[in-house]
């Protein structure tokens, strides 16, 4: 075995967690020591013994943050001992505590292969593999793991997380069932429950266990927390917003405080309270909130409470979150660029695929791309060229504080139809290119995201219930979704009879520009919300847009998207009820098919 030096092992990079696991039964990861001690052989004991001093030190250090002097003391037990499974165990929690999952997980397999009896290892190297989305592994260790621990209620939940997170929804319900039969008064078993349901995409099921989780615990934060999110899916921001008080009440830590706070302020947002909603989404640039990005910009940041602040001024808007919302935030610039006024100068970062859009609607501004990259697990950007280039800038702000200042309410929405100019010679071509493909209305067709998972998937109809749209006769349908999608227009043309024309010569996900003409140059598009349908309607094309809710935070209490007067939504009468938008969506569609053959 290779020698191992403890700065070899500190200079892999930090990994980020690819699953969420705050609904995970929070166990003290680490070794049971006296068991460890109880299963060696006699000779054994007294070394394990003095050993077990030293690797106790190190899992409180491990679990009050400080992995790195954790690893040193695990590495003093492992030069006495390189194959003792107690010290290659603790320098994988110390390395996991660090976020180096990987090299954890390889900590761990030594432990294991030293030690194939210890049941902590299994649920160590479960709960590691799930953070690495090597979810069938993580179920197979957490098998493992309740065999010889078979009444374990917080292996259940996280088993029962990992079958939810590979979309094994029914697997998950019945595995906690059963073990609730056994422990009813279980309070974390009931809020499992209903966070497996709520990802099956049935909130208002999931609400009922998380009440029922509360008239146990009511002092259960995370349980307050998930039922305002239940909340939220059914369009009761009131609910949500008083939910999320209650979450916070209980709260303890501040990065479950800074996941409560976001989904308030969207709450707020969503039931149309602007001013208060606006304030409060600054939590999402909080280092604290685990999805924020961290920019790395060393200029003052603008909060976005006084435009006055902005005058006169060298400023830097920065692209934020993902690339639909770069796109939504843009419908403020020109406020910005009014504010800041001729004798100052607004410069924008933005994702790289969309300089020639923003350029040609913006064009006497400076608009080069950001730069982004994972470091040590947390999403980092910086805007460089922009701040440096002469003379140097003021101030900075990341899109989506603008909207505090120029979008206080819905009146403050401009009413006119595109806050972005497509190219005219694009959207020439395509109109002659969509000619060619016959009569009949151009639609546009998008149906997923391209980040689809099992959490996600909600959020999106299925295929086969596009088939009221699909079936319209007088429409001609265009692909617009990026990504492998030919088994879908294949099951599409077999399926449903119906041809769904693939544009050439364009690339869906990076030749944004063009996918902005061609949504343009469409009679309509027809989806969900995703980065496309904002491309389209920020060009002033239009869009019938499905969504899952009547809700959402992005409407601001209104009936529509105050952000693109050219959308329209239709939802269902329940959370993941596709038919009705569909066949609305559909009769829609049928109204602008006998509009235009009488025109």
């Amino acid at each position: 075995m290779p020698e191992l030096k403890l700065e070899d092992l500190l200079a892999q990079p930090e990994e980020a967690a690819k699953h969420d696991l705050s609904d995970a039964a929070r166990v003290d990861s680490g070794p049971d020591f006296k068991s460890a001690i109880e299963r060696a052989s006699p000779a054994e004991r007294k070394k394990l013994r003095k050993m077990a001093e030293i690797l106790q030190r190190a899992v409180k250090l491990a679990h009050s943050g400080h992995g790195a002097q954790a690893a040193k003391l695990a590495m003093r037990a492992l030069d006495m001992d390189p194959e003792s499974a107690l010290a290659n165990h603790v320098m994988g929690v110390a390395l996991e505590e660090l976020g180096r999952l990987s090299m954890a997980l390889n900590f761990y397999e030594r432990a294991l292969n030293a030690d194939p009896n210890s049941p902590d290892i299994y649920q160590s190297l479960a709960m590691t593999a799930w953070k690495l989305d090597m979810l069938p592994v993580a179920e197979k260790f957490l098998r493992i793991f309740l065999r010889m621990q078979p009444g374990n209620v917080d292996g259940t939940i996280n088993l029962a997380g990992i079958l939810r997170d590979q979309g094994r929804f029914d697997h998950a319900v019945e595995l906690l069932r059963t073990r609730i039969y056994a422990n009813p008064q279980h309070y974390d078993l009931w809020n499992a429950l209903g966070t497996v349901l709520i990802e099956a995409g049935d909130p208002v099921q999931a609400a009922t266990f998380y009440q029922e989780s509360l008239r146990i615990n009511p002092e259960f934060a995370r349980a307050w927390n998930n039922l305002a999110y239940a909340h939220d899916l059914v369009g009761d921001s009131q609910s949500a917003i008083e939910a999320f008080d209650k979450a916070l009440d209980a709260a303890t830590s501040r990065k479950d405080q800074a996941i409560m706070r976001h989904g308030r302020s969207l709450s707020y947002l969503g039931a149309g309270d602007l001013e208060r909603g606006w304030a409060e989404y600054a939590v999402r640039l909080d280092p604290d909130y685990k999805d924020a990005t961290l920019f790395e910009i060393s200029l003052p940041r603008w909060d976005g409470t006084d435009p006055a602040q902005l005058k006169d001024k060298t400023v830097v808007m920065v692209g934020e979150q993902g690339l639909g919302d770069e796109v939504m935030f843009m419908n403020t610039t020109k406020d910005v660029i009014e504010a800041i006024g001729p004798d100052g100068e607004l410069r924008i970062a933005c994702e790289k695929r969309l300089i020639p859009l923003f350029h040609r609607s913006f064009p006497d501004l400076m608009i080069e791309a950001h730069a982004s990259a994972s470091v040590e697990g947390r999403d980092w950007r910086v805007a460089e060229s922009v701040i440096r280039n002469k003379p140097p800038a003021d101030l900075w702000f990341p899109m989506g504080n603008a909207a505090r200042a120029f979008r206080p309410s819905l009146e403050r929405f401009p009413e006119d139809c595109g806050f972005l100019v497509a190219d005219p010679e694009q959207i020439a071509h395509w109109q002659a290119e969509l000619a060619k493909l016959g009569g009949g209305l151009k639609v546009g067709l998008l149906w997923k995201s391209l980040k689809m998972t099992a959490k996600r998937q909600k959020y999106f109809s299925a295929f086969e219930t596009w088939k009221p749209v699909l079936e319209m006769p007088g429409i001609t349908l265009v692909n617009l979704q990026y990504g492998d999608v030919d088994e879908d227009l294949a099951r599409a043309e077999k399926d449903f009879g119906v041809k769904i024309h693939q544009p050439a010569d364009i690339d869906l996900k990076m030749d944004l520009d063009g996918v902005a003409a061609l949504g343009k140059a469409l009679d309509v598009i027809v989806g969900p919300m995703n980065a496309t349908a904002n491309l389209t309607c920020a060009v002033g094309g239009e869009a019938l847009i499905a969504t899952p809710t009547a809700q959402g935070w992005s409407k601001l209490g209104s009936d529509g998207l105050p952000w693109y007067p050219t959308a329209r939504l239709f939802h269902g009468t329940t959370f993941g009820d596709w038919d009705t938008p569909m066949k609305a969506i559909a009769a829609e569609l049928a109204a602008r098919v006998k509009q235009a053959k009488a025109a």
